[in-house]
Parts: C-alpha cells; sequence; structure tokens
C-alpha cells in the first residue's frame, strides 16, 4: 500500500471510529453537545459510514491541494473546514452541535480531529 492510500485508510478508519465513541457517549451518559439530535436523524450506521467518508474526503481534497503534511498545515485547514460547515450550513443536522458549542470549542475539536489521522500514519511511517 502507497503512503496516500495508507493515510486515506486511517483517515477512513479515525472518522468511523471516532463516531462509534461519540454515539457510546451520546446513548449511555449526559454527553450531548448537540449530537443526539444529529445521530437519531441520521441513524447508527449512516452516522459512521457519514464520518469515514468525510474524513477520507477531507484528506483527499488535502492531498491534491498539495500542501505539505504538516501538523500545523493539518490544523488550520481543520479549522477552515469548521467555519465552512458552520457558516454555510452544510449539515442542518449538525445546528445543534454548533448551537451547543462556540466556534472557538468546534474549530479545536475539528482540528483535533483532522490531526488524529495524521499522528497516527506519521506512526506507521517513522515504523518503517
Amino acid at each position: 500500500m502507497d503512503n496516500g492510500a495508507l493515510l486515506l485508510s486511517i483517515a477512513c478508519i479515525v472518522g468511523f471510529v471516532g463516531d462509534f465513541f461519540l454515539q457510546i457517549l451520546c446513548n449511555f451518559t449526559s454527553f450531548d453537545y448537540g449530537l443526539r439530535g444529529y445521530f437519531q436523524e441520521h441513524g447508527k450506521a449512516e452516522s459512521l459510514f457519514v464520518a469515514g467518508g468525510m474524513m477520507t474526503i477531507f484528506y483527499v481534497i488535502y492531498l491534491f491541494s498539495g500542501l505539505p503534511l504538516k501538523w500545523q498545515y493539518i490544523a488550520v485547514y481543520g479549522v477552515l473546514l469548521d467555519i465552512i460547515f458552520r457558516v454555510f450550513r452544510v449539515f442542518p443536522s449538525l445546528d445543534g452541535y454548533y448551537a451547543a458549542l462556540t466556534p472557538f470549542w468546534t474549530c479545536l475539536w475539528e482540528a483535533v480531529s483532522m490531526l488524529i489521522p495524521l499522528v497516527i500514519y506519521s506512526f506507521f511511517i517513522k515504523g518503517k
């Protein structure tokens, strides 16, 4: 598997697994932050695949941009994605999430979620 395919695979798995853990938190704890409505609207299985697919698409777009794979660039990219999603309501079902958290927090969490695949990828590449 080449490095690009490895990174895209990791991004997909991270999106899928991250969504799974958010569902567990929303269903079995008081954790909500506006996500319960999202999960109810999209269903458990659909939201898993949406998250995995979106993380993959985000990384495909990033890789095609030609920007270097550096954490600073990925973090800024995550922030820009969050701003676009908030302003243009790309997913109206996330309105509860954007209402529950300030722009600072949603941008922070988007940057963190975009960095996780890069951190895992870097670990595998450096391990070779």
